[in-house]
């Protein structure tokens, strides 16, 4: 009996032990986890993802990785069973949407060995990432304009940068290619060029900033002999301002002649004066007045003057109507010339696309008669307001934005019907401001253009459109 107490005491010490080592799992190590690399400076922005990552080594074995914020409801512990000696880490983590922008935050990680002795690194988060291209402002020479060749410098580069931090600014061109390295947060470009021959003549301009951010525009002119345009446009507008002020439609159009001798001489553009005494001009240059503005002389009817900006005496048109003008450049010499329309007239028209909204509520992809979402249909088209004096004329006021929970392009085309596809209107893809009757192609909106407001104003015999931001 003895020696079976024995026995069991003996074995009820033994297991004491077993269990009483299994109440700890550390082992006992003499190494101290190492972080061999570690990206410890993240620049990131609130609502994007960015990316803890490092190596990390202990010849005991990596047991875990943890990273703890509370500001941000963090804390993600990566448990490793296997006790790798080396582990890459390699864990996405999103900036809660509601952070500051360029406010900086430290976040402990922490790695952990197989006997539980920890190595510590903070990783500095700074939510100042820059994912904005420079803007690019080319105040001089106006795109499209046509300069006199002369004993002096024909054309005077001007052109504004903006970014948080520029980098560098490349211009190229068949008369002038340059790098240039630049910092701050603006920087003016000037530069007079001798154009020895005459030509047409396009500049890139290309501009990157810190981040490896770019933005690109362009400027084109013609350098020429004698006063020979490639076009020429008719505006009733007073300011440069004014016509860069639209997505499309202003200035207006013109033909050019092409008549031998005529050609680049000779334009004509038709316009409705909506008001007794409308006032236009003509330009060649679609952004700006200058360098070149013709307009009537004062003192000789039927006489154009050559002025280099708005203060140039204008064409006036003296009763509400259409009118055709045509002005030769030749001799300075215009006709205006009233008429009346004589294509038909539509009952209705209507805008129907994606991304435009009536009173920023009701959407062109609205079906009218269900309420259902039906983008780019006539079933969704909204009504323009016929012009109370033309019957051709129609306008209405929108707002563009993007279609929520719907995949595809914002933009737009006209049609004259509610149950079909005839008659309806798309755009010139060359001239955006001229609608196409049955034919063309959609137009598809800028993102720079949405989250605005436009007045719309279509005219059917003249199938021109224009959208004014209002």
């Amino acid at each position: 009996m003895k020696t079976i107490k024995t026995k069991l005491v003996v074995l009820t010490g033994f297991l004491t032990m077993l269990l009483g080592c299994g109440d700890d799992d550390s082992v006992s190590v003499d190494s101290m986890p190492e972080f061999q690399s570690l990206n410890q400076q993240v620049s990131s922005l609130p609502g994007e993802e960015f990316l803890f990552e490092g190596i990390v080594t202990d010849p005991a074995g990596i047991k875990t990785v943890n990273f703890k914020y509370e500001s941000w409801f963090l804390d993600k512990t990566i448990l490793k069973d296997s006790l790798p000696e080396t582990y890459t880490i390699s864990y996405k983590f999103k900036v809660p949407d509601d952070a500051e922008e360029f406010s900086v935050h430290t976040i402990p990680v922490t790695i952990t060995n197989a006997g539980d002795v920890e190595t510590t690194r903070d990783v500095v988060i700074t939510l100042d990432r820059d994912i904005s291209a420079p803007t690019i402002t080319i105040n001089s020479p106006a795109n499209g304009a046509t300069i006199l060749i002369g004993a002096g410098d024909e054309i005077d580069l001007n052109i504004d940068l903006a970014d948080r931090e520029l980098a560098e600014l490349r211009i190229e061109s068949d008369i002038l290619n340059e790098t240039i390295p630049i910092s701050g947060a603006s920087h003016n470009y000037s530069n007079s060029i001798d154009v020895p021959n005459p030509g047409s003549y396009d500049f890139m301009i290309t501009a990157t900033d810190a981040a490896g951010n770019e933005a690109t525009a362009s400027v084109s002119v013609s350098v020429v002999t004698d006063l020979q345009f490639v076009a020429m446009f008719l505006t009733d507008e007073t300011s440069d301002a004014a016509l860069e002020q639209d997505i499309f439609g202003i200035p207006f159009t013109t033909e050019g002649s092409q008549v031998t001798g005529e050609n680049g001489y000779v334009f004509t553009g038709k316009y409705y004066a909506a008001a007794a005494n409308s006032e236009v001009r003509f330009i060649p240059q679609s952004g700006s007045f200058g360098p070149f503005t013709f307009g009537a002389d004062p003192n000789t009817p039927g006489r154009l003057v050559l002025g280099q900006d708005a203060s140039v005496d204008p064409i006036v048109l003296p009763n509400v109507g259409y009118y055709e003008i045509t002005m030769d450049v030749r001799d300075l010499s215009y006709t205006i010339t009233s008429y009346t329309p004589t294509d038909a007239a539509f009952d209705q028209v209507y805008i129907l696309g994606r991304g435009i909204y009536i009173d920023a509520t009701t959407s062109t992809c609205t079906n009218n008669n269900d309420g259902s979402t039906q983008c780019w249909h006539f079933n969704s088209g909204k009504p323009f307001t016929q012009d109370a004096n033309n019957d051709y004329l129609w306008t209405i006021d929108v707002t563009l934005q993007d279609q929520p929970n719907d995949e595809g392009a914002n933009g737009y085309i006209l049609n004259a019907s509610t149950s079909g596809w005839a008659p309806f209107w798309r755009t010139n893809p060359d001239d955006r401001s001229q609608t196409v009757p049955g034919g063309g192609s959609n137009y598809v909106f800028d993102d720079s253009a949405l989250n605005k407001d436009y007045t719309f104003i279509f005219d059917t015999h003249l199938n021109r459109i224009i959208a004014k931001e209002r």
